[in-house]
C-alpha cells in the first residue's frame, strides 16, 4: 500500500475512532460527528491525489502530511475527552476559516468565540502568505475552560495506562491558565491569556466583533487618580498603608478533578462546577464537630483538604492582627434571599468567614500587603496585574499553574512568592515587615513592569511570543512565513539614536542601562533592555476580576 493510501486510510480510522469515542455527548453531537467523518472522508480523497509533501521533502520526514495532521487531530479530540471542552479550528483555501462555537456553558461559548478570533487575527498578520490559495488545509486544536480538564492529566502525572497518548497528541493551545510542569502534557502550549483578546486585537488594529463580559475579558488595574478621591490620597503613602495582608473572594473549588487528588480541593459547601463534579462533602460541616470555635478553625487548618481561599479566611478568624481574609461571594451578596436559607449562607454566618459587602479597589489599596489566592483554574487570571498595581506589594500564590505572563515576573523582584498550601504564609509576612524597603521595591518594580506591559507594543509582542510564534508548529513547520515582529510593526519602533529616545529612557527606566530601540508612543522601557537584565540575573525567558475587587 502506497504512503498516500497509507494517509486515506488513516484519515478514516480517525474518523471511526472520534465516533466511537463519543457515545455521550451533547444534544448536537450528531450533527458534529457526521460533519467530522465528511471533512475526514473528504482529506482522504485528497490525500490519495498528492503526494505528501512530509514525506518528499528531503531531511524533514517529521512534518506530517495533511491527513496524518487530521488524524493526529482527531485522535487527539478522542483521547482528551469530552467532546464540549476541546475545539478546533479549521482553515482551507476553499473555506477560509470555520470552526464550531458550540460549548456547554455559555461563558465558554463566548471564550471560543474569541480564541478563535484572535487566532485568525494572529495569524493574518504574522502568516499572511500562509493563507495563499495554493496551501494546504490546516487545523487548530484549542481549549478555553480554566484549565485543561481531561483526566488524561492526571493519568499521565501518575504513569497510568489509560489510552491517553498525550505525546503523540497534536498541540493543544489553551488560553487559560496552564500546568507549569509541561511533562504530563507535553503538546500542551500555554498561549496569550483569553483576558488580554481583547486588547490584543485592538493592538492589531482590528477590535474584536464580539466584546466579553467584564468578569473575564477586561483588564483592571489600580489608580490614584482614577480610584481614590483627591482629598485622601495620603492615606496611599506606603508608610500610611495598613501592615496587613488583605483579600477578599469566593470559595471557588481550588482546580478539578482531573487534577488528581493532591492538588484538587473541593468549594466549602456550594458547587459552581455543574456537571457530575459536585462533592456531598461540605467542608465547613467540620467545624460543626467542635464546641469551641477556635478549636473547630485549628482543625480545619490541620486538613490537607480544605482550599487555599478557606486556609486563608481561618487563618484570618483565629488571628486578624495580620491578615484580614473573608469570602465574598458575590452571588450570596448580590442575592441574599435566594440563598439565606442554604447551609452555605448560615455556616458562613454562623463563623463569621463571609464579608458583609465587597470591598472596592479604593479599600483595598489602603492595606500594604495584597494577596493573589488562586481559584478553580489555579490563578486569577488578571487579579495579579490588578494588584501589582496597588501602592503596596503582592503575595503571589505560587501554584502548580500559571498564566501566560507569568514567566515574565521574579521572584522578590515584582512579588513576593508564597507557597501553594500557604505554609510559609506568616513567615513572608515577616520578611517584609522587618525589610520595608523590600516591599517598597518590589512594588516599584510591579507598576514598572505592568506599565510595560500593557502598553500597545507589549501587548502585541506578548501576543507574538505566546501565541504567533507556537502557532508555527501547526501552520508553519517549515518555518517559511512568520513574519519578524519588528518588520510588521515598524511604526513601534524609532531610529537609533534619537534625542527623544534618550530623554524618554532617562525619564522612565527603571530597570537598567537602556539601548536605543525603544518606541517613543509607548512612553516605556524597550524590550532589549528587560532581557538583557534577566539574562544578567540568571532568569530564563521564555482572574478573573467582576466589579468589585473580588477575587472568582
Amino acid at each position: 500500500m502506497s504512503s498516500d493510501a497509507l494517509d486515506a486510510s488513516a484519515a478514516a480510522e480517525g474518523a471511526a475512532l472520534l465516533m466511537g469515542k463519543h457515545e455521550k455527548t451533547h444534544p448536537g453531537a450528531w450533527f458534529r460527528r457526521t460533519w467530522v467523518v465528511t471533512v475526514a472522508f473528504a482529506t482522504a480523497v485528497v490525500a490519495t491525489l498528492v503526494v505528501s509533501t512530509a514525506r518528499t521533502r528531503a531531511g524533514r520526514p517529521d512534518v506530517d502530511s495533511p491527513a496524518q495532521a487530521h488524524l493526529r487531530v482527531v485522535k487527539t479530540v478522542a483521547e482528551y475527552g469530552d467532546y464540549a471542552d476541546i475545539h478546533t479550528l479549521r482553515w482551507t483555501p476553499q473555506e477560509g476559516f470555520f470552526y464550531d462555537p458550540y460549548d456547554h456553558a455559555p461563558d465558554l461559548a463566548q471564550k471560543v468565540v474569541t480564541a478563535t478570533e484572535l487566532l485568525q487575527k494572529t495569524i493574518q498578520t504574522y502568516y499572511p502568505n500562509r493563507l495563499a490559495t495554493n496551501q494546504r488545509p490546516f487545523e487548530i486544536v484549542f481549549i478555553v475552560t480554566d484549565f485543561p480538564q481531561t483526566f488524561c492529566l492526571d493519568e499521565a502525572r501518575h504513569g497510568v495506562d489509560g489510552g491517553c497518548n498525550v505525546k503523540e497528541w497534536a498541540p493543544i493551545f489553551t488560553f487559560s491558565s496552564a500546568p507549569r510542569d509541561k511533562s504530563a502534557l507535553p503538546t500542551l502550549v500555554g498561549s496569550t491569556l483569553i483576558s488580554f483578546a481583547e486588547q490584543v486585537e485592538a493592538a492589531m488594529g482590528s477590535p474584536t466583533s464580539n466584546p466579553g463580559p467584564r468578569t473575564w475579558a477586561h483588564i483592571d488595574t489600580f489608580s490614584l487618580e482614577e480610584d481614590v478621591n483627591p482629598g485622601s490620597a495620603s492615606e496611599y503613602e506606603f508608610d500610611n498603608l495598613i501592615p496587613k495582608i488583605i483579600w477578599r473572594g469566593s470559595d471557588y473549588p481550588f482546580l478539578g478533578p482531573a487534577f488528581g487528588a493532591e492538588h484538587h480541593r473541593e468549594s466549602t459547601c456550594h458547587s459552581i462546577l455543574g456537571r457530575n463534579w459536585i462533592s456531598d462533602h461540605c467542608q465547613l460541616q467540620e467545624l460543626l464537630k467542635y464546641e469551641d470555635t477556635e478549636e473547630a478553625f485549628r482543625a480545619l487548618l490541620g486538613s490537607s483538604a480544605i482550599t487555599p481561599r478557606t486556609r486563608a479566611v481561618l487563618m484570618s478568624r483565629l488571628d486578624d492582627s495580620w491578615i484580614d481574609a473573608r469570602f465574598a461571594n458575590s452571588y450570596f451578596l448580590t442575592h441574599p434571599y435566594a440563598v439565606v436559607a442554604t447551609e452555605r449562607a448560615q455556616l458562613g454566618r454562623r463563623f463569621n468567614l463571609d464579608a458583609q459587602q465587597p470591598m472596592s479597589a479604593a479599600e483595598l489599596a489602603k492595606y500594604k500587603y495584597q494577596i493573589d489566592l488562586g481559584g478553580w483554574g489555579g490563578t486569577t487570571w488578571t487579579g495579579t496585574i490588578h494588584k501589582m498595581t496597588m501602592p503596596g506589594c503582592l503575595f503571589h500564590h505560587e501554584t502548580t499553574m500559571k498564566d501566560s505572563y507569568f514567566e515574565d515576573l521574579v521572584a522578590y523582584e515584582h512579588y513576593i512568592p508564597v507557597k501553594e498550601d500557604l505554609s510559609d504564609l506568616r513567615e513572608r509576612f515577616g520578611e517584609v515587615e522587618a525589610d520595608p524597603e523590600l516591599c517598597k521595591r518590589v512594588s516599584a518594580n510591579a507598576k514598572a513592569w505592568v506599565d510595560r506591559f500593557l502598553t500597545r507594543r507589549g501587548l502585541l509582542f506578548h501576543n507574538y511570543q505566546k501565541l504567533a510564534v507556537p502557532l508555527g508548529k501547526v501552520v508553519d513547520p517549515y518555518g517559511k512565513f512568520l513574519k519578524p515582529f519588528n518588520a510588521v510593526h515598524a511604526e513601534l519602533f524609532v531610529p537609533r539614536n534619537s534625542r527623544a529616545v534618550d530623554e524618554h529612557h532617562h525619564r522612565r527606566s527603571r530597570v537598567g542601562e537602556q539601548n536605543d530601540d525603544a518606541p517613543i508612543e509607548d512612553a516605556t522601557p524597550s524590550f532589549e533592555a528587560f532581557d538583557a537584565v534577566k539574562r544578567y540575573r540568571g532568569v530564563k525567558q521564555d482572574t478573573e476580576e467582576d466589579e468589585y475587587s473580588v477575587e472568582n
